[in-house]
């Protein structure tokens, strides 16, 4: 499922809010790095993609 919003919040940037079913190991892994850098999970994944697709 995907939820999509125009940013009414603190945060004014387009956001799609999504489910995505990830290894256990995965899960770890970005949570500790998540962690490890003061961020939450979901920015930390949004990160992750961005480096992976070369995006800002």
């Amino acid at each position: 499922m995907t939820a999509s919003h125009d940013g009414d919040g603190d945060d004014a940037r387009d956001v799609t809010r999504t489910t995505i079913e990830v290894s256990r190991d995965v899960w770890r892994q970005v949570r500790s790095d998540a962690v490890a850098d003061g961020q939450n999970v979901s920015r930390k994944l949004e990160e992750v993609l961005e480096d992976y697709y070369d995006l800002d």
